[in-house]
């Protein structure tokens, strides 16, 4: 049963690694999946500086662009795509990378310290009056609300306003959520973006369920939470952070075009 589904899923361009894999996604009841490269393309485009009261827009992009030249990510050169301008990093420029436990990056220039990233992450970098962050809230909220990832940028300890990263949806992706509730299968988002964006992007394809705020270390947590509840597991993910929650799950499904 086991080498004659492995035939048959080479057909549908799928290379299972064992008949075992096979045999257990037949017992799989929920499907965990990654969003970002699973459900959507991966590659999120800026669209969008929405500043804050009393900010000059000039002073958001200039902000925005100089925190993104060091950035290679596709979201950072999106960045420096729509501030425009110059996109080399100065001479006299010490940039700051990303990394998922600050969720921040940036430059620091004579004089100038700026920062963007995840907002709750930026809001710890100083005190901000009460007014400035319930309108940094609003912006946020309102990029969230519509599927998007918001940016916070701030500079020399003040808040500028925020960058709406734009996430594309995987075509067909609906269609294939409703196969598989057809199939009795539960589908799980998860993500590391905020509750309203996950909420968000499920409610457009039609995912039952959001895990959303989970670091990459988390993956595997959130997904012996789920097996607890409702017995077998399969996660599908494309990403090298995806590796520990592939192989603790049921049966991993890893995407063809993300990390080999």
């Amino acid at each position: 049963i086991g080498i004659a589904g492995m035939d048959r899923l080479i057909r549908f361009n799928v290379l299972a690694k064992s008949g075992r894999a096979v045999e257990a996604a037949g017992d799989v009841g929920t499907l965990l999946l990654d969003k970002t490269g699973t459900i959507t393309i991966g590659d999120r485009q800026a669209s969008e500086f929405v500043t804050l009261p009393g900010i000059a827009d000039t002073d958001l992009i200039e902000a925005a662009r100089l925190s993104s030249l060091a950035d290679t990510t596709p979201e950072g050169r999106s960045i420096v795509v729509l501030a425009g301008g110059e996109d080399v990093l100065p001479g006299n420029a010490e940039p700051v990378a990303f990394t998922a436990q600050t969720r921040v990056s940036g430059v620091d220039l004579p004089g100038r310290t700026i920062r963007k990233g995840a907002v709750d992450a930026v809001l710890k970098l100083g005190k901000f009056p009460e007014e400035t962050v319930s309108a940094l809230r609003k912006i946020t909220d309102r990029i969230a609300q519509a599927g998007g990832t918001p940016l916070a940028v701030i500079e020399n300890g003040r808040l500028l306003g925020a960058i709406h990263l734009k996430d594309i949806i995987k075509a067909g992706i609906r269609e294939r959520f409703v196969e598989l509730r057809r199939m009795g299968i539960r589908t799980v988002m998860i993500t590391g973006d905020n509750e309203k964006t996950g909420r968000a992007i499920a409610a457009e394809v039609g995912i039952d369920t959001v895990v959303a705020d989970v670091l990459p270390d988390g993956k595997v947590a959130a997904l012996e939470t789920l097996r607890a509840a409702h017995g077998a597991i399969a996660f599908a993910g494309d990403g090298i952070n995806d590796a520990p929650a592939l192989a603790a799950a049921d049966t991993g499904i890893a995407i063809g075009t993300g990390t080999d």
